[in-house]
């Protein structure tokens, strides 16, 4: 009889903050995006940056940087936002990471 390995590969998203790598699980990543301007809404914490419309639905989006205590993010080239799909409770959520 012989034996079989079966050897599961995780593919991961990887992005800096500062000079910190971080990565997120491919299969949850929707798309990235150029940094453009997003919607502030008032009264929402600190690292809610705000929501953007994405093909007709509002996104919100965060700022990666302030949720781990680090400083604002500034725009430049290198900018983007990753539009990932998480799972709140047992919904189903699309949310932007700045």
């Amino acid at each position: 009889m012989a034996v079989v390995s079966i050897t599961e590969t995780m593919q991961y998203l990887t992005f800096k903050l500062a000079e910190e790598v971080f990565a997120l699980d491919i299969t949850k990543v929707r798309e990235v995006l150029e940094f453009s301007s997003v919607t502030k809404i008032p009264r929402t914490p600190v690292f809610m940056r705000g929501v953007i419309n994405l093909r007709g639905s509002v996104v919100p989006v965060i700022d990666m940087r302030l949720k781990f205590g680090m400083t604002q993010t500034q725009k430049s080239v290198n900018t983007c936002v990753i539009i990932v799909e998480i799972t709140l409770g047992s919904e189903k959520t699309v949310l932007g990471a700045l």
